[in-house]
């Protein structure tokens, strides 16, 4: 059900008389929401000296031209609250009395506007249950507040997608044969370690091989209505060759297997023209991003960053015959998108996204672990120490990542840590912590600068994240 647009919001500020600089921050808020078009009602100028307090404060809790009730919640307003002592303790008999009887309510909004000395949320024991925004955390407080606003004027904050259609695989259950399997399973047993990988290279090389034998059972696509089917085909050989990477664990050095056998089926198609060249040209994209994947989801930071800064060889280059990861980039072969808007007659920013989404391998990955190697790599090709990539990484399924918590933003929250930071070093190819937030600190100028432009889809709000948004400078490495 969607909101009710309110033309002109007018609030009545709730809160708990602490210090005077808390009381300054309160000031300065309801300052500001005024200058952004809300009406406050404020003891501060509303107010006056001999004026009946609890006449005020239950005059404006049942005003119905007041569109919302705001809750500054701090430890004192959540003590005061729970006692029902002073004005918040007469507020809070009046207020939740109309929060318990009309449990829909949205009229009281609870913002947590700052913490105890533990960090801690203090909320008085009526209000436990109900969600609250944030503007506690300074690093929060800007897109916290654009919410709060966005609310009070009953903008929708998350807008429901449209109901979509029954993804392809829900009729299909795609398995690895079972006398391959077994073969698989050989693997794990005991045997000296380059046999082992003699063992598995071959493996993975069969794999990629019945992308030739699929490809050489149909001429050129002339028909739309023939690439989603074409495209199934392909997605056989995502399965094998996932179910190969899970056996990666047990094969030394695997990330050189894998990078030299996804280089060598890609060089093979390099030249190839046509619908179908196009669509294997997707497929490899599609299964680079797999292992990446792969690896950035076991932790195994070194063999992701050992594939990302690796030398490719590419024979269509004019003088070094050197690429980087971006051999692997399908670039603009557009059969798949026009075959996506037309199954669904959408205008998809991007219908090859919207496939990889919609069809992710879900015995192995998740949306989030797919998102973040897609991520990573445009991250790379802007961070990484021995990026060879000409530009930057297009990460063409960013538009479903979640803005309000990026997979990349939780990676690179976790930058804090020394520990952390020590780790995830290999993924972009530094020695030192230092060295890397060097780099880190390079970057975040040159944005500011202008020397690196946002990446983002033409006519799409959203840019495609990096790592600078998530990365406090100032408290990298500063904590075990």
């Amino acid at each position: 059900m969607s909101k009710k647009k309110i033309e002109k919001p007018k609030v009545f500020i709730s809160y708990a008389w602490g210090t005077e600089q808390y009381q300054e921050k309160v000031l300065e808020f309801a300052t500001q929401l005024m200058k952004d078009g809300i009406d406050v009602v404020f003891d501060k100028w509303d107010l006056n000296e001999g004026n009946d307090t609890y006449a005020f404060m239950e005059k404006c809790a049942n005003d119905p031209s007041i569109t919302n009730v705001l809750m500054l919640l701090d430890p004192v307003y959540a003590n005061k609250a729970d006692a029902h002592t002073g004005g918040v303790g007469t507020e809070t008999q009046i207020i939740s009395a109309k929060v318990y009887q009309e449990v829909t309510q949205d009229k009281f909004i609870p913002i947590v506007f700052e913490r105890d000395e533990s960090e801690n949320v203090c909320k008085p024991t009526y209000l436990q249950s109900r969600l609250h925004f944030d503007l506690s955390v300074d690093e929060k407080y800007d897109n916290e507040y654009l919410r709060l606003v966005k609310t009070l004027y009953g903008e929708e904050i998350y807008h429901k997608p449209e109901l979509g259609t029954k993804p392809s695989w829900v009729e299909k259950t795609e398995v690895v044969e079972i006398r391959k399997r077994t073969s698989y399973e050989a693997l794990k047993t005991i045997q000296p370690d380059k046999a082992r990988k003699t063992t598995f290279s071959k493996y993975v090389e069969e794999a990629l091989e019945n992308i030739s034998k699929i490809v050489g059972k149909v001429e050129d696509i002339s028909d739309t209505n023939d690439v989603i089917p074409f495209y199934e085909k392909l997605l056989k050989v995502r399965t094998e060759y996932l179910a190969l990477l899970e056996y990666s664990p047990f094969v030394l050095e695997s990330e050189e297997v894998l990078a030299g056998k996804l280089e060598r089926v890609a060089v093979a198609n390099l030249e190839k023209q046509g619908v179908v060249a196009g669509l294997v040209k997707n497929f490899i994209h599609e299964i680079f991003l797999y292992t990446v994947a792969y690896y950035l989801k076991n932790e195994d930071y070194k063999a992701a960053g050992h594939i990302l800064g690796r030398t490719y060889y590419n024979p269509n280059k004019y003088k070094e015959k050197i690429s980087g990861y971006d051999l692997f980039y399908s670039g603009r072969y557009d059969s798949l998108d026009r075959a996506m808007k037309e199954r669904d007659k959408k205008d998809y920013i991007s219908g090859t996204a919207a496939y990889w989404i919609e069809n992710i391998d879900t015995t192995h990955y998740t949306k989030k672990h797919f998102l973040l190697a897609d991520l990573i790599c445009y991250n790379y090709s802007i961070y990484g120490k021995d990026n060879l990539f000409g530009s930057c990484w297009f990460p063409m399924t960013y538009i479903y990542d979640n803005e309000y918590s990026s997979v990349l933003g939780i990676l690179g929250r976790k930058f804090v840590s020394r520990e952390f930071m020590t780790r995830i070093l290999p993924l972009f190819g530094f020695d030192t912590v230092d060295e890397f937030g060097l780099k880190i600190d390079e970057i975040t100028k040159k944005f500011r600068n202008g020397e690196y432009r946002e990446i983002r889809y033409p006519y799409v709000l959203d840019e495609a994240p990096i790592l600078s948004e998530f990365v406090d400078q100032e408290q990298m490495a500063t904590v075990r």
